[in-house]
């Protein structure tokens, strides 16, 4: 016994004087002092254990009771929190409890009794057990005070699509909802796998699945990472047909290919007045189009082609375009020097609507200035003929397409998302990105500034701009706004209704615009943010923000975490070293700054959803934090960093910097910021009150220096995707980074259902009524986002329905 006496206690002294250093490291910084003085009792009880001695006792409880005391104080009961600011401490009085007999004083009479010690020990180990427990819980940031079904404020919202999902978001509003109630709360647990399609291109090599795919009529039809095109009968899921447009793959898009999603239409509903007003696309000319051709998928490659294909046969519109293609990269300037091959290509599904295709496209970030134009486009749906081109370069000023021959202006914001449309007010809505390199402002054309991060509404027959509102007066940490906006008539007091825009964005700011004219209805104000940056980098003095946001509060020491005081100590240490005053502090060549909100959300591409029938918006979105840096492009080549779009290290060429950067996290691979790290949140839009906030997605195959943990604990983790709301007052979600889709409360935000996937999903589900008559909730998945390897990586289309009445 003496020497596993000797040994804990000289395990637990080592411990306490790395504590101890490591506080006196952060007192030194501005930080905390409670890790100094916790290193010193856990140092006292250590050796008094080793000794055998009974103050180690008195040590370990005085220790407990003092990080109790300063964990309540600091973040009162938020359980995640507190997790690592007890733990360990309540291991340790365990410990010393079950040994108290074995401590002795001078009399050498023994510290506690047997029974005392016990009862201590078995009080140590309820509480510990109550934080096991509660691991495997989740931990609402918001709890629901209203669980009662919310009132129906529009009972018919969803009925105009009828059975189907013609649209990426549903429809041109991207509500992504629908009005079934087959499947609702009292039965969704009762959910089953109706079939399983495989495409058979795994989402290896770069590729991920990232498509919601679209319902008309008796058929599925959906997109690969390949740009091929894939018809499934909706009831059954058996293949009808599919499409290889033979897309080229480039050095930009080696590692980087996605087809979110693909677009319809049906010539013969078009009315005489959805064509434009230009000769070669008159209401004459839709009706020109061949019979084979009249219902049409519409659709574009990552190679930066635009086609369309007869949606009963998946055969080629040749009279589309040149032989049923149209090239995007026409009218783009040429790849520059340290550029990758094919930096323009498409991503996202376009808008289609009204006889226009409106599509955008992707470019690289941060590799090179000179990179081509974020140009957006409106082509004839019936014969691929361009009519208009908006530009951030020509602005409100002209939208008429260039001559041939002629090249858009580079470097504009780009736009590489969906856009939204209002058939009532003729105008489409789309977001738009920065200039490239994102890291360095110093080069910004003023149009640029102009229209970053923006929301533009043009006229979709025409592509004059209305209006444009901007949610970033200087951009400099990628802050792109990618979710299709969403559109939804807000109710007022008096009965009438303004019709809105709904801008999510990854600085977590909800920007809700009057889409009339742009003027914000949520207010919106400009603040001051920190200006002390290298010289040229030209930073902005405020920034908008809006009333409504999710997770956009700024972190403070005491937001810092790590699965134990150790690397959450190490954390608030790198916390303090780091340059922080604040969302939008500017990169330094000296220290490393903090980036919170990070670069990929706040909220993505995939958007969210609004429940149209009680005017409730339903988002998810990501909490992760990063770091950056501008270094040498020589420093980064000695020191070996690899350069990439997308990694630790940028190179920013023509500028005078590159940018490494990297994600804030403990040498456990722990985040270093508290959960949750993805959440789904719901917003009453007429009060703009949280409804409900809940964790979404567990740790169980989110692997950490390649381990996986394989234990379902719903910490919350980063999202991917976007939410469908049911009129059966449900949320579907599978874009969480374990295997499962998971069905949720509307009012409460409680879990009613969850099915585990083959592979992790990061698209959006999509829900319709079959010609049989049920209700089925489709989902993608090909593996969870950004893994890094090859390994469970997936190609299924999975719908699920209630079993068969008998």
């Amino acid at each position: 016994m003496k020497i596993v006496t000797l040994a804990l206690g000289c395990i637990t002294a080592l411990l306490g004087l790395g504590l101890f250093a490591g506080g006196v490291w952060l007192a030194s910084l501005g930080g905390a002092w409670f890790y100094l003085f916790a290193g010193a009792l856990l140092t006292i009880a250590g050796v008094g254990l080793a000794r055998r001695a009974r103050y180690a006792l008195w040590a370990a409880l005085i220790l407990l009771g003092y990080s109790v005391i300063w964990a309540l104080i600091e973040v009162g009961t938020d359980f995640w929190q507190l997790v690592p600011r007890l733990t360990v401490f309540i291991v340790v009085a365990l410990v010393f409890c079950l040994f108290a007999p074995q401590l002795r004083g001078k009399s050498g009479q023994p510290v506690l009794g047997v029974k005392v010690s016990l009862a201590l020990a078995g009080v140590c180990f309820i509480a510990l057990a109550g934080l096991v427990v509660g691991m495997f819980r989740p931990h609402p940031t918001v709890v629901a005070k209203n669980t009662a079904p919310a009132a129906q404020i529009n009972p018919s919202a969803g009925d105009a699509d009828g059975n189907d999902w013609p649209a990426y978001g549903r429809n041109g509003s991207g509500e992504r909802y629908v009005q079934f109630d087959q499947i609702n709360k009292d039965n969704v647990d009762q959910l089953e796998v109706a079939w399983t399609y495989r495409t058979g291109d795994l989402a290896v090599d770069g590729a991920e699945y990232q498509v919601t795919p679209l319902k008309v009529d008796d058929t599925l039809y959906l997109c690969t990472p390949l740009s091929k095109v894939i018809a499934l009968d909706a009831v059954s899921g058996e293949e009808k047909w599919r499409f290889d447009p033979q897309a080229k793959i480039t050095e930009s898009t080696e590692g980087w290919k996605r087809c979110r999603g693909v677009g319809y239409t049906d010539l013969d509903a078009l009315s005489p007045d959805a064509a434009t007003d230009e000769p070669a696309s008159d209401a004459s000319m839709v009706a020109a189009a061949p019979a084979m051709c009249r219902k049409r998928v519409v659709s574009t490659t990552i190679d930066g082609r635009l086609f369309t294909l007869d949606a009963e046969s998946g055969k080629l519109c040749e009279d589309f375009g040149d032989r049923g293609f149209v090239d995007l990269t026409e009218g783009l300037t040429p790849d520059v020097e340290g550029g990758d091959e094919g930096s323009y290509n498409v991503t996202s599904a376009p808008l289609v609507a009204d006889g226009v295709v409106m599509v955008g496209g992707r470019l690289n970030d941060n590799l090179t200035v000179g990179e081509p134009s974020g140009v957006v486009r409106g082509y004839d749906v019936a014969t691929g003929e361009l009519l208009w081109a908006w530009d951030a370069s020509r602005g409100a000023s002209d939208s008429t397409p260039l001559p041939p021959g002629e090249t858009y202006a580079p470097e504009t914001p780009n736009f590489w998302g969906t856009a939204s449309y209002d058939p009532a007010l003729g105008l489409a809505y789309f977001p738009t990105g920065n200039q490239t390199p994102d890291f360095w402002t110093g080069n910004r054309h003023a149009y640029s500034d102009e229209y970053n991060d923006s929301i533009v509404a043009v006229d979709l027959k025409t592509g004059q701009e209305r209006w444009h509102f901007r949610t970033a007066n200087r951009d400099p940490f990628d802050y792109d706004v990618s979710a299709q906006p969403i559109l939804y008539d807000l109710p007022k007091a008096d009965g009438t209704t303004t019709p809105i825009l709904i801008a999510l964005t990854k600085r977590g700011q909800i920007f809700v615009l009057d889409r009339r004219d742009g003027t914000p209805v949520v207010p919106v104000e400009q603040r001051p943010v920190a200006t002390d940056a290298v010289e040229g980098m030209n930073p902005a003095p405020t920034q908008p923000y809006s009333a409504l946001s999710v997770g956009a509060d700024p972190l403070r020491e005491s937001d810092m975490w790590g699965a134990t005081i150790f690397d959450q100590l190490y954390c608030r240490i790198q916390f303090k070293q780091m340059r922080w005053e604040g969302e939008f502090t500017p990169l330094s060549d000296k220290q490393r700054t903090l980036i919170y909100p990070g670069y990929y959300g706040g909220f993505n591409w995939g958007g969210g959803a609004v429940d149209a029938a009680t005017g409730t918006l339903l988002v998810n979105d990501i909490r992760m934090a990063q770091w950056g840096r501008f270094i040498k492009r020589e420093e980064a080549e000695r020191i070996g960093l690899q350069p990439s779009t997308e990694g630790e290290y940028s190179k920013q060429l023509g500028t005078p910097w590159g940018v490494e950067r990297s994600m804030f996290v403990s040498p456990l691979g722990v985040p270093c910021f508290k959960p949750p790290f993805g959440t789904m949140t719901a917003i009453d839009l007429a009060s703009g009150e949280t409804k409900w906030q809940v964790p979404v997605g567990s740790i169980q195959d989110a692997p950490v220096h390649g381990i996986t943990p394989g234990v379902h604990i719903p910490l919350g983790m980063p999202t991917m995707g976007g939410p469908l709301v049911s009129k059966g007052g449900l949320t579907f979600f599978h874009g969480s980074l374990d295997y499962y889709v998971r069905a949720f409360d509307n009012d409460s935000g409680e879990e009613l259902w969850r099915s585990r996937l083959p592979v992790g999903g990061q698209g959006a589900p999509m829900s319709y009524i079959g010609e049989d008559g049920r209700q089925y909730v489709v989902v993608v998945a090909g593996g969870a986002t950004r893994t890094g390897t090859n390994d469970n990586r997936g190609d299924y289309v999975i719908a699920y329905a209630l079993p068969h009445q008998q």
